[in-house]
């Protein structure tokens, strides 16, 4: 198996060095050689043996003093000796001098000017070795430097530094040239708890956005965007006075929104001002920061009055209204505070640069990469996911003087699945620092603890984004050969298997991918498991077999996923369907996560309750199954009465989605309000009445509403009807949400269509790109509401679902389309959305199966 892949695009020079002095590579990074340059030099310079001291001044910073202690600490590590720590001048000899004003003091010609707040020298003569650098946290990265790049030491997890046995040999000579570094990106984020959790594991890998201790040298005074506009205009203060404040969405003012809270209306006057007054109070309240962030909503409910949707479409984008406005604000801030940023996003809706508006030069953009394919390199013009990213980056890159990157590398739907992105890490920070990137957010499991060899992430990222132009592959390799010893080939060629079976498979996993797209099936997780088990067979202590063990969650948590997928129906209970051997899979898995502190299985869900949830799958879900001559269904009414099996008997096919686990989503029916069965808020409807064809099934919430269902197989349809009864005036904004095997992962509309039917039927999914419904989508989606028809139908494989309902029973329809799930969701919202004390509604819709299209394509 091969270790590296080649690259299918052409690789960039980050670096163009000359030796011992100061080149200027880019606007933002100087560095005096190149890693390739570096390699081959000859270590003609002094025997670190010899030295016999360390000179710090007593006059230097918190940060500085704890650089000589480090100094110290390391070298004893290295070599095996310890180097006495002084700050009086009489006894500098063979010494290490520490921070700018100790080598001022042995006549080392310092300047600190361009080093900026985290530059550094390296100056190296006969008797001394000197370390200084800018403020605050220079001299601190330049030991840590020190002893990466003369010395071969490296900083693996927060307990484990690497160090190489020649050190101890007592003849260790080092190179002998002068070496300085400027970092390129003024904010660094290797979003792991592993940093997170640890600030003087944050210095070491020189990830400057952790808060610390003084002796850290502090962080950067950038802090990336982040959801807010809400919380400047609160609504709990304005939302009742001046809905005019709010977006208006669908011809109604919003002031409650998922995702945060609702997006403001940005070309209303008044907001403007209200905007800019809590701006400047936060400025006068926290002076150091560098950026305030004015930014939208995690949600796409983005305002569409006549004067913003007149300036969008003038602009050619959403980002239109929200640069004009953010321009507005950092207009204003910039006459008292000319120094300050205002930061907002290029995310999502708004990710697309204006046509004719241009960022302000004190607007700070942070771009947003959430679409993005993981596996591919953002530069990839081979990879359709990422092509339209890279177009949008360079266009911004023309207009904005401020690009920070908000990238992700993490999946967000499991923390603990094998995820295939090690190999263009390292590619996709250098796009960034050569497309004028000023900082870098790389978003992983942050609020998690043993993640997916979140070990290795967290090393391969923060040596990439410290010095961009590192080959992220070659970093994993090197990790796991120090830190996995003599267990580490195994884990590579897991690594090596994984990648090459993603790119076989020409997947395109994302951030929120589920076990289809990431090719975990039985057949793959026992491959990699036999990896593992290789892995821990060869660990010749405790101490590597522990690193192993730890490595290993992602396969364990991988053969949950897979034997959760196809709940197996008998005798009234569905359960997973587990491989000889695996009886005691949930056992260990749950020790291992106790053992190594897993807290989150994602970003929301705590691994508590994944535990609890697989608990309960393990020892067998109540189910209900009813059947026909046409129809087999298998209803969970304890977990949100999830349709698990719809299989068409005369065809025998399952078309409900069943490639990932049962822990997400299936076909089931939500309330989007108040109490009810939700997404992330499962529970249990009762049977009230049961045949071989139907079943009646209830539940009563808190507040005492009482949602029944009925479900029935009616000769070959499958027949749905809701009912609803409130006993107190409340929301309900009901949701159905089926989830369906669209047969292939096709995106060609000759192959999978899409349809809807009006006077007519109408495909939908005609002339679109990447699976995404377009506004001529929504359009004629619309029309869909008329005729009483949503349907798919894959031409290859011959098969499809048509659902049915009564025309004036649901206002919206809404398709859901994921290729790399195979999925297709029919979605659609009932006319349902608030009831009386007292009131009741229904709705009700019907599936027949397809074997042939309800239009030729």
């Amino acid at each position: 198996m091969k270790e590296k892949m080649q690259p299918t695009f052409l690789k960039r020079v980050f670096f163009i060095l000359l030796m011992g002095s100061l080149i200027q590579c880019s606007p933002k990074v100087a560095s005096s050689f190149s890693e390739e340059e570096w390699d081959s030099l000859p270590a003609d310079g002094p025997n670190l043996s010899t030295f016999n001291g360390i000179f710090c001044s007593s006059n230097a910073t918190a940060s500085e003093l704890y650089a000589a202690t480090e100094f110290q600490r390391l070298f004893r590590g290295f070599t095996g000796k310890e180097l006495p720590i002084d700050s009086t001048e009489s006894k500098i000899g063979k010494t290490i001098l520490i921070g700018p004003k100790a080598a001022v003091k042995v006549g080392f010609k310092t300047t600190t000017k361009k080093l900026g707040e985290e530059g550094f020298n390296i100056d190296i003569s006969k008797d001394q070795i000197a370390i200084y650098g800018g403020q605050a946290r220079g001299t601190l990265y330049g030991v840590y430097e020190f002893f990466e790049k003369y010395c071969g030491v490296r900083f693996l997890t927060h307990d484990h530094t690497f160090y190489p046995q020649e050190g101890k040999n007592g003849n260790f000579r080092i190179k002998g040239r002068n070496y300085t570094y400027v970092p390129p990106f003024a904010f660094r984020s290797s979003h792991y708890g592993e940093t997170l959790q640890n600030p003087s594991f944050a210095a070491k890998l020189r990830t400057n956005s952790v808060k610390g201790e003084e002796k850290f040298g502090g962080i950067t005074g950038y802090i990336r965007v982040s959801h807010n506009v809400s919380n400047l205009v609160p609504p709990s203060i304005y939302g009742k006075e001046h809905p005019e404040y709010y977006a208006l969405v669908n011809g109604r003012r919003e002031v409650s929104m998922h995702g945060g809270g609702p997006q403001l209306c940005l070309t209303n006057k008044d907001v403007l001002d209200i905007v800019t007054e809590a701006t400047l109070e936060a400025i006068e309240k926290d002076p150091t920061r560098k950026n305030f962030n004015v930014a939208q909503m995690d949600n796409g409910s983005y305002c569409t009055c006549e004067s913003c949707a007149a300036l969008d479409a003038q602009e050619e984008s959403h980002a239109g209204t929200m640069i004009s406005f953010v321009n507005a604000v950092a207009e204003r801030v910039e006459k008292t505070h000319p120094e300050v940023l205002i930061g907002t996003y290029a995310y999502e809706y708004t990710r697309k640069p204006p046509k004719t508006i241009r960022p302000r030069d004190n607007v700070m953009l942070m771009l947003c990469s959430i679409e993005c394919c993981n596996f591919h390199a953002i530069d990839d013009p081979t990879c359709i996911l990422n092509e339209e990213f890279s177009k949008d980056m360079d266009d911004w890159n023309k207009i904005a003087k401020n690009i920070f990157i908000w990238n992700y590398n993490v999946n967000f739907r499991a923390f603990l699945l094998p995820f295939p992105n090690l190999q263009t890490i390292g590619n996709n920070v250098e796009y960034f620092a050569d497309n004028s990137g000023r900082g870098v957010f790389m978003q992983a499991a942050g609020n998690g603890f043993s993640t997916e060899l979140s070990d290795l992430r967290n090393y391969v990222i923060s040596r990439c984004l410290w010095k961009p132009g590192r080959d992220s592959w070659q970093e994993t390799i090197d990790f796991c050969r120090m830190h996995y010893k003599e267990a580490a080939q195994p884990i590579i060629d897991y690594l090596s298997y994984y990648h090459n079976l993603i790119e076989k498979e020409k997947r395109h996993p994302g951030l929120f991918s589920t076990e289809a797209p990431l090719c975990l099936n039985a057949e793959t997780v026992d491959q990699i498991d036999s990896f593992f088990k290789e892995a821990l067979s060869l660990a010749k202590s405790e101490e590597v077999r522990t690193r192993v063990e730890k490595a290993s969650l992602c396969v364990y948590r991988a053969k949950l996923s897979v034997a959760t997928m196809n709940l197996t129906y008998e005798n009234g209970y569905c359960k997973p369907s587990l491989k000889e051997g695996d009886e005691a899979l949930l056992d260990t898995y749950t020790d291992l996560c106790a053992k190594y502190n897993v807290i989150m299985d994602n970003e929301y869900v705590k691994n508590e309750t994944y535990l609890e949830n697989m608990r309960n799958i393990f020892s067998g879900l109540k189910a209900v199954q009813l059947e026909n001559n046409y129809w087999s269904l298998v209803v969970i009414p304890e977990s949100n009465a999830k349709v698990v099996e719809m299989t068409y008997k005369p065809k025998d096919r399952n078309v409900v989605q069943p490639t990932r686990s049962f822990d997400r989503f299936r076909f089931e029916e939500w309330v989007r309000e108040g109490d009810g069965p939700k997404p992330d808020g499962i529970l249990g409807y009762e049977i009230v009445e049961q045949s071989p064809t139907k079943v009646i099934i209830a539940l009563t919430t808190n507040d005492g509403a009482r949602i029944e269902r009925t479900i029935s197989l009616e000769g070959d349809g499958i027949h749905f009807e809701t009912s609803i009864k409130s006993e107190v005036d409340r929301s309900f904004n009901f949701f159905v949400h089926p989830e369906y095997n669209a047969g292939s992962g096709s995106l060609d509309p000759q192959e999978v269509g899409v349809y809807v039917k009006a006077n007519h039927w109408l495909q939908v999914n005609q002339g679109w790109e990447n699976a995404k419904p377009t506004e001529r989508t929504n359009s004629i989606m619309k029309e869909g509401l008329k005729g009483g028809s949503f349907a798919y139908f894959n031409q290859k494989s011959g098969f499809g679902v048509e659902q049915r309902f009564k025309p004036g029973t649901f206002e919206n329809l809404n398709l859901f389309w994921s290729p790399e799930r195979v999925q297709i969701n029919l979605e659609m919202t009932p006319n349902v959305k608030q009831l009386k004390a007292g009131q009741e509604a229904s709705y009700a819709y019907a599936i027949h199966y397809l074997d042939k299209a309800p239009i030729n394509n």
